[in-house]
């Protein structure tokens, strides 16, 4: 809480000095189109993270549509807090800019309750289906649910990175492996219901502390795609890394309401055109360099390792859907998705 309160008054001392270039007040649409700013993107995954270098893929975007005049800087690793601190700067407009897996939003009050199916384990057969789930009508809902929720801020598009598997300092290749073990899940209801199901010990932290709480035993491992795993550096203190293909989880690109109602709605165009190039360009990315990111890891000394009872962990988790039964039908949408 200490830190969140530190990057809220430095953040707050840069903001005073962005509004005084002339940000003008007012309902949304309002701004002057020719009106400049310098905004402030959070991004808590490291600066070679493919999720990171969409980020400023898409400030360069927006830089240059606007001739220069909106210029938004990143902020990569977590310089500005973890997830759940930048969530809330978002709302008072103290940061203007983040991706985040919406289905966080539910443990952190936003009232669209169905948020957290997509992070259900299983519920994506692949990466291309989680990929036209997001781009149809499943993701434009969500979307227009959180921005009429009073939540404070604007989704404008979904990423989809490769499959969540877990990685430990043991081999995992059973359910019964995974048993008693702790390991790092986000800040999520959901995520910890997943992880008690399959018998482990969930242990809340934002990813920023993932690294030392392995090295020092807090916690046994966690679970990323491939590309966070090797970007962070976890294989460094967890060499066992297990295909459960457990969780392709979605997240989505965030602007504060208040940095909204300022721009013009020709400048608004602009973010949505370019957010939707960017996530476009991030799944290009991220399927280009998976198959090089595993030899990497095979070469600096990564065993992988794939479940031998599939079946089981399927349906370990199977209780966690009766709990969300009341959204069946956005379930069965997703899985019925080509």
């Amino acid at each position: 809480m200490k830190k969140f309160f530190t990057v809220m008054l430095v953040v707050l001392m840069v903001a005073g000095t962005v509004f005084a270039n002339g940000a003008a007040e007012g309902s949304q649409g309002a701004a002057e189109p020719k009106q400049s700013m310098i905004l402030r993107y959070a991004e808590t995954n490291s600066s070679k993270d493919e999720r990171a270098l969409a980020s400023q893929h898409f400030a360069d975007l927006v830089k240059e549509r606007t001739g220069g005049r909106i210029e938004i800087q990143v902020y990569p690793g977590a310089q500005l807090g973890g997830s759940k601190d930048v969530i809330q700067s978002l709302q008072l407009g103290a940061i203007d800019m983040c991706n985040e897996p919406a289905s966080n939003l539910t443990g952190w009050g936003c009232k669209v309750p169905y948020l957290d199916v997509i992070s259900l384990p299983f519920i994506f057969q692949s990466v291309d289906q989680a990929v036209n789930v997001m781009n149809g009508p499943v993701g434009q809902k969500i979307c227009n649910d959180i921005n009429n929720s009073g939540f404070g801020i604007v989704a404008l598009d979904h990423f989809v990175a490769g499959a969540r598997n877990i990685f430990t300092n043991k081999p995992i290749t059973k359910l019964s492996d995974i048993r008693g073990l702790k390991i790092r899940v986000q800040q999520s209801a959901i995520y910890i219901d997943t992880f008690k199901a399959f018998g482990a010990s969930p242990t809340p932290l934002d990813n920023s502390e993932v690294y030392s709480a392995i090295q020092t035993g807090v916690i046994d491992g966690a679970e990323n795609p491939v590309k966070g795993y090797l970007n962070n550096k976890f294989y460094e203190v967890a060499k066992y890394y297990s295909w459960s293909n457990y969780l392709i989880q979605p997240s989505t690109m965030f602007i504060s309401q208040v940095t909204w109602n300022r721009l013009s709605k020709e400048d608004q165009e602009i973010f949505k055109q370019a957010a939707q190039e960017t996530t476009a360009w991030f799944q290009e990315l991220t399927a280009s360099k998976l198959e090089g990111q595993i030899q990497q890891l095979k070469d600096a000394g990564v065993t992988f390792t794939e479940l031998e009872d599939y079946d089981a962990w399927v349906s370990a988790v199977q209780p966690i859907y009766d709990k969300y039964s009341a959204y069946n039908d956005i379930i069965q949408q997703i899985k019925s998705t080509k």
